[in-house]
């Protein structure tokens, strides 16, 4: 069965090495998220670059460029993703500092719905390319920064990924204004990053997806979460939204901030880990972020055959295409 990786991150440099794992886990495409922008290469030499080894194999999301927040930085943006679609970009990746840290040129923070972003939410649906938005993060992250926290290992590494300290807003408070974008824009299409960044909560994440048909989720980097729940339960969410998630896995190659799988053994371990998590129905095994993301272990789905085409191939080549 193709597979699509609608979620990963890799350097043009990696292009290669991303040729050949995609060759060993049975990969068709992959979708590449904002790294051209992130790591200031220059978007045609990057596009180049990526085209020459990977072809059609890999699909870019370009992100804006926060730098520029004075008055109009909205149209700006949206006019940039406009030029970027053009030049073979086929959607839009927003990351987390949207809502925590991005300020505008007066010093005030942006907020996920401040109205400026307006023109780019609503170029990206008239281009007819999908948003992935990454709001808020793991609940742990916005906990205690001290050893009662369950990802302090990971938070130890990262401790800017902590946002629990006064002067950032809470989790449930940036989904609600990004839940007012989605209501705002029917139009466009969001995917919500990390099952729409609330894995621990799966009757919210399901009523989300109620409300807004325009919403779409990705697993990249939440089978921790999505793995404790009862896994009949996290079965049926699955087989009930089977048309609306998207298989991903947060693959990161090239990109320093991050620890980042470099030996194709790692690789091929850490995708057969996903695949045994949604294909048997294996108990307590462990995920594929074990055990920085939680010393835990995890109940595999074991999904029909037709659910695991829609997750890991279907429904993102409909988005993508």
């Amino acid at each position: 069965m193709d597979k699509i990786d609608a979620h990963v991150h890799f350097h043009p440099a990696k292009a290669k090495i991303i040729a050949r794992v995609m060759d060993e886990n049975g990969l068709a495409c992959m979708v590449n998220l904002g790294i051209l922008e992130i790591l200031d290469i220059p978007f045609e030499e990057g596009m180049a670059a990526f085209r020459s080894v990977l072809g059609e194999r890999m699909v870019y999301f370009a992100t804006p460029d926060f730098r520029d927040t004075a008055p109009g930085f909205g149209e700006r943006m949206a006019q940039a993703l406009e030029r970027k679609v053009e030049a073979g970009a086929r959607g839009l990746k927003i990351f987390k500092e949207l809502g925590l840290r991005h300020k505008d040129s007066a010093g005030r923070l942006i907020a996920v719905d401040d109205p400026r972003l307006d023109p780019l939410w609503a170029r990206a649906g008239e281009l007819g390319v999908p948003v992935l938005i990454h709001t808020a993060d793991p609940l742990a992250f916005f906990g205690p920064l001290d050893a009662t926290n369950e990802r302090w290992e990971e938070l130890q590494r990262h401790p800017d990924w902590h946002f629990g300290a006064p002067g950032f807003p809470a989790h449930d408070a940036l989904l609600e204004q990004r839940e007012h974008v989605m209501a705002r824009h029917r139009n466009t299409i969001f995917i919500g990053a990390h099952l729409g960044e609330y894995p621990e909560n799966l009757a919210y994440v399901d009523g989300c997806l109620e409300r807004h048909p325009n919403f779409y989720v990705d697993t990249s980097a939440r089978i921790g979460e999505i793995g404790r729940h009862p896994a009949e339960e996290a079965r049926a969410f699955f087989i009930k939204h089977q048309d609306r998630i998207l298989f991903g896995s947060d693959l990161v190659m090239g990109w320093e901030a991050f620890e980042e799988q470099d030996d194709l053994a790692g690789i091929r371990r850490f995708y057969d880990l996903h695949w045994r998590f949604f294909e048997t129905d294996e108990r307590q095994i462990e995920h594929p972020g074990y055990p920085i993301q939680g010393r835990w272990k995890v109940d595999a789905l074991n999904l029909p055959p037709e659910v695991l085409e829609k997750l890991y191939f279907r429904n993102a080549r409909r988005l993508f295409a």
